[in-house]
C-alpha cells in the first residue's frame, strides 16, 4: 500500500522504524497490560496487520473512522494504519455515553468505528444512522477532536498531519532548549481520553525519539508510589494536570537523592505559584507551567525561569505562535497589562469542523480568541489568569472561580475544590463552593469557608459551602466539568448535605 502524501505523523514513526527498528517505543505498566514492551518496527510491523483487518471491514483513502481510545498496546498501532490508509480518525473518550458518541459520530459522518477491549474490533456503522453527507475536512486532517461534543454546538477541531508535525517538532525543540537533549523516556499516567492526552505523551514522544512509559493511573491509591515508579522506570519527562499535582503535593513519598531529575510540566488548566512551590519544595524538583489548546494542535508555551533557574508561574513566550492581549473594552493591550489571550501563527487550526458559527466567533480576522485571561509582564512574558466564561461578578467586583478554588486548596486537607456560579433570585451573581477532604483531614467545611472569606474577603468569597466524599466530575483531562459541577450543588444543596455552611456561619 503507498502512503498518502502529506501523511506526515505515519512518516515519523516509518522512520524511527527505520533508523531504531529494536529500541523500545512503548513499555506498559498499567493493568492489564503490565510487562508489555514494543520497539519502533513493532508498532509498524502491528500497524499493517491492523491494516489489512481495516481494508477488509471496508476502510481506505477517505474514510472516517471513529476510534474509542483505551491504553491498548495496539492505540498507536491502530491509529497509524488508518493514517498509512489515509483515513481520518474521529478521537472518542470511552468515557462518554452512548448519546454524547453517537452525536459526534454523526456529526463528523464517521462510517467505521474501531474499538479496542482485548482484540480490535471494526464495525460499520449503518447508512440509516449518518442522514446527509457531510462536508469535507481540511486537506491532510489525520484526527478530528472535539472540544464539546456534548452539546448542541459542537466544536471538532481538525488536526491536520502538517501542522501537529509543525508543533510537535517545535515542542521537540522547546525540550531540547530547556534540559539540554532530549529525554529518553516519557511517562504517562492520565487516562488516554482525546487529543491533549494523546499529543502530550505519544505524538510528542515520537518527535523527540523516546519511548512511552504507561504507568498506573495516578489516582489517590497509587500516589505514594509515584516517585519510585518514576525512578524504576527511568522516566525523563512527565506531564501532569494541576489536580493530580495536588494529589502528589498531598500524598507522594519524596522521590530518593540518586533520582536523575525528570522534567517536569504542568498545564490544561491554571497552576498556582502555591502548588508550583510545593511540589518544588517537597520534591527538590522544578515544575514548569505549559499552555496550549487542541486549537494551537498542542502545547505551545512551556514555562520560563528565572536566572536561578526556578521554574516560575509564567507560561513564558510561545514557540512559533505570535500572542497579543485584548481588554475589556475591545482594544489591543500594549506593554505590560491583562486580557483575552489571542494566538495567531503557522500551528493554529482554521476553524471548527462544519460550525461556521463557532468558527466567526472565535475569530478577529486571522487571531483565535483562546477564551483565557492572561497578564503579560514588562519583558513580554505571559500568566494565565482564567477563563472568560468562569469569572463571577459579584457586587460590582469580577472574581474567577479558579481564584475561589485556589484559596480553598490552600488549606491543609482540602483535596479537591470546585466553585460555582449561582444566580440570585433578585437578580445578580454569587458564588458557592463545593470541597472534598482528604481521607485523613480533620477540617471541617466551616473552617475552609472562614480561611476563603479571610483570604479573598467576605465581598469575594463564596456565599455557602458543602462536602462531598465522591470527586469532583472531570473532563477528559481533568479539568472541572463546570456543567456537572453546577448539577452537583444544585443537588447537595437541595439535600442540605452534611458539611453545609451557610455564609453568616
Amino acid at each position: 500500500m503507498s502512503i498518502p502524501s502529506g501523511n506526515d505523523l505515519y512518516v515519523r514513526y516509518a522512520q524511527l522504524a527505520a533508523e531504531h527498528p529494536d529500541d523500545l517505543a512503548l513499555i506498559v505498566e498499567r493493568a492489564p497490560f503490565v510487562g508489555v514492551r514494543r520497539t519502533w518496527a513493532e508498532l509498524l510491523q502491528r500497524s499493517d496487520e491492523i491494516g489489512r483487518y481495516f481494508v477488509k471491514r471496508g476502510g481506505g483513502l477517505g474514510t472516517r473512522c471513529a476510534v474509542v481510545l483505551n491504553e491498548h498496546p495496539d492505540i498507536i498501532p491502530l491509529l497509524l494504519a488508518l493514517w498509512k490508509s489515509g483515513a481520518t480518525v474521529v478521537l472518542l473518550d470511552k468515557a462518554w455515553g452512548a448519546a454524547r458518541r453517537q452525536r459526534v459520530i454523526e456529526h463528523a459522518g464517521a462510517t467505521l468505528v474501531a474499538d479496542i477491549a482485548q482484540e480490535i474490533e471494526i464495525s460499520s456503522i449503518a447508512p440509516g444512522d449518518m442522514g446527509a453527507a457531510r462536508p469535507p475536512f481540511p486537506s491532510n486532517t489525520a484526527m478530528l477532536g472535539y472540544t464539546s461534543g456534548s452539546t448542541g454546538d459542537p466544536k471538532g477541531v481538525p488536526f491536520t498531519h502538517d501542522k501537529l508535525a509543525l508543533t510537535m517538532q517545535a515542542a521537540a525543540a522547546a525540550i531540547v532548549a530547556r534540559r539540554g537533549a532530549a529525554p529518553c523516556r516519557l511517562g504517562c499516567s492520565m487516562r488516554l481520553s482525546g487529543s491533549g492526552v494523546l499529543n502530550l505523551h505519544y505524538t510528542w514522544a515520537a518527535f523527540l525519539d523516546a519511548a512511552v512509559v504507561v504507568l498506573p493511573e495516578l489516582t489517590l491509591e497509587t500516589a505514594k508510589s509515584y516517585w519510585s515508579r518514576i525512578e524504576d522506570h527511568q522516566v525523563e519527562q512527565m506531564f501532569l494536570v494541576p489536580p493530580l499535582i495536588e494529589l502528589l503535593n498531598h500524598l507522594a513519598v519524596p522521590p530518593s537523592p540518586t533520582l536523575s531529575p525528570p522534567i517536569c510540566f504542568t498545564g490544561s488548566a491554571p497552576v498556582s505559584p502555591r502548588v508550583q512551590n510545593t511540589f518544588r519544595q517537597r520534591f527538590g524538583l522544578p515544575l514548569y507551567n505549559a499552555y496550549g489548546l487542541s486549537e494551537t494542535m498542542c502545547a505551545s508555551f512551556f514555562g520560563h525561569v528565572d536566572s536561578n533557574g526556578v521554574a516560575e508561574n509564567s507560561v513564558g513566550v510561545p514557540w512559533l505562535l505570535e500572542a497579543r492581549l485584548r481588554d475589556v473594552n475591545g482594544e489591543i493591550v500594549r506593554g505590560a497589562g491583562r486580557g483575552e489571550l489571542e494566538l495567531t501563527g503557522p500551528t493554529l487550526f482554521e476553524g471548527y469542523y462544519d460550525n461556521a458559527a463557532a468558527t466567526a466567533s472565535a475569530f478577529t480576522e486571522r487571531w483565535f480568541r483562546t477564551g483565557d485571561v492572561a497578564s503579560r509582564d514588562a519583558l513580554g512574558r505571559y500568566s494565565i489568569v482564567g477563563r472568560l466564561k468562569e469569572a463571577v461578578m459579584k457586587g460590582g467586583f469580577c472574581v474567577y472561580l479558579n481564584e475561589v478554588e485556589e484559596s480553598a486548596l490552600a488549606v491543609q486537607g482540602v483535596l479537591e475544590a470546585a466553585a460555582v456560579q449561582v444566580d440570585l433570585p433578585q437578580g445578580g451573581e454569587d458564588i458557592a463552593l463545593i470541597v472534598r477532604m482528604a481521607p485523613s483531614s480533620r477540617v471541617l467545611a466551616r473552617g475552609v469557608l472562614t480561611h476563603v472569606r479571610a483570604d479573598l474577603g467576605a465581598q469575594l468569597g463564596p456565599s455557602r459551602i458543602v462536602e462531598t466524599d465522591e470527586p469532583m466530575p472531570r473532563t477528559g483531562q481533568d479539568k472541572l466539568d463546570r456543567a456537572r459541577i453546577s448539577q452537583l450543588w444544585s443537588t447537595l444543596s437541595k439535600q442540605g448535605h452534611h458539611g453545609a455552611v451557610p455564609a453568616q456561619a
